[in-house]
């Protein structure tokens, strides 16, 4: 089975000077736990909601909440972002996909054209369900 048959086609992605707040609200309402971050079209980095939450002040939307708290917000994509990505193509088999996540220790990889043009996203769960599908079908 290819990458092609289980990646999600329609992938929100952000830009370089995305601010955290941007990006917090984005992950909040799309329920989303990775955004391939790109720059004039080309993919530069990922940003997961675990960087979210690791850059996001725990006192935004607190009693404690102050200025210092609420400049976290202002940080931008380009510096949490993880700028070495891992990414696959669509006609890569669902095998090569869950070796290279394992290998590289990652839960996502942005699916790119030959052309370097974000096509999908396929992630560890993606891959899970794609192979709970198979064993169910051989029984």
């Amino acid at each position: 089975m290819s990458i092609e048959d289980i990646m999600v086609r329609e992938v929100l992605i952000g830009g370089i000077d995305d601010t955290l707040g941007d990006l917090k609200k984005i992950f909040e309402s799309n329920h989303l736990h990775h955004l391939p971050i790109v720059d004039a079209g080309r993919l530069v980095g990922i940003v997961s909601d675990r960087d979210v939450l690791r850059f996001v002040s725990p006192y935004v939307n607190t009693m404690g909440e102050d200025n210092r708290a609420l400049n976290t917000l202002k940080k931008k994509a380009h510096q949490i972002m993880t700028r070495d990505v891992v990414s696959i193509r669509a006609n890569d088999t669902v095998a090569a996909a869950a070796s290279m996540m394992l290998d590289n220790g990652c839960s996502c990889l942005p699916v790119l054209s030959d052309a370097g043009a974000i096509v999908g996203i396929v992630t560890k769960t993606n891959i899970l369900d794609c192979l709970v599908r198979q064993a169910s079908a051989l029984s």
